[in-house]
């Protein structure tokens, strides 16, 4: 089978998983009651959100097949990305409801359709790609900055939890996935890209798409806590979760206009 159909196959495979699970959550939110707690609910019901809008986003993309192939399939890693940390979560936080084998599909097929993309896209004719050498600088120096801010405010958060050698039930997969495999992307896309490789100019945008993804629900979810949810917003978290988003969107839209690929 030829590697543009298998791209195509596993992608229509996580985006319709994907839509049933995220609808299913949107739709009839009772499938979390007792494995979710009331707090985090509401960003959990926006992801679930954002997740139908992603995966109708990654099917449309798989059927188109246009000019801007590049372009195309660093939005489809930013999508894929996104699913698999978000049901990543659900995963690790042990959501235990009749869609939990969903969600593993969703998580070991996003793993390995992200592999097999990227591992075409080295070996590609696109050995290099033409971009400004200002926008490159700032998108590299916002992802090593965004690493080093998440280091210091989740361990600020896991430090007295070390002290006290307490557990937490709730959001405890967010340190293991962003400590352990995002922040440290930002940072080797971020060197990668500074030294022009490839794989570091065509994952900082999919990176940057990936953070609207992450933090474009819990602003979300903030923003609707009082009218939807009758619970107090958090202006600090609100405020944070929005700013970031808006700018991990404005530099990946500004990211996919400027760069071009030059074949050698």
């Amino acid at each position: 089978m030829h590697s543009s159909a298998i791209h195509a196959v596993l992608q229509l495979l996580i985006g319709v998983l994907s839509l049933a699970a995220a609808l299913v959550g949107a739709i009839h939110p009772a499938i979390y009651d007792g494995i979710v707690s009331p707090q985090i609910f509401p960003a959990v019901f926006t992801q679930d959100i954002l997740v139908v809008v992603a995966a109708v986003a990654l099917l449309v993309l798989t059927a188109i097949n246009g000019s801007s192939g590049l372009r195309r399939r660093i939005v489809i890693l930013g999508i894929l990305g996104f699913l698999l940390y978000a049901y990543g979560i659900y995963a690790i936080e042990q959501l235990y409801n009749y869609l939990y084998p969903v969600y593993l599909a969703i998580v070991a097929l996003s793993f390995y359709a992200l592999a097999y993309i990227l591992g075409c896209i080295s070996a590609s004719a696109e050995k290099r790609i033409v971009l400004p050498s200002w926008l490159r600088y700032i998108s590299s120096m916002f992802a090593i900055l965004i690493a080093v801010m998440f280091n210091i405010i989740w361990f600020a958060q896991l430090i007295p939890l070390l002290r006290a050698g307490r557990r937490i039930e709730y959001t405890f997969s967010v340190y293991i996935i962003d400590l352990c495999f995002i922040m440290p992307a930002f940072v080797i896309c971020a060197v990668m890209a500074m030294r022009e490789k490839v794989l570091g100019e065509i994952g900082l945008p999919g990176l940057f798409i990936l953070g609207v993804g992450i933090l474009g629900p819990l602003a979300l979810a903030e923003a609707l806590k009082p009218t939807l949810f009758d619970t107090a917003r958090d202006p600090g978290e609100l405020w944070l979760y929005l700013v970031l988003s808006g700018l991990f969107l404005v530099l990946a839209v500004l990211y996919l206009a400027k760069l071009k690929p030059k074949h050698r």
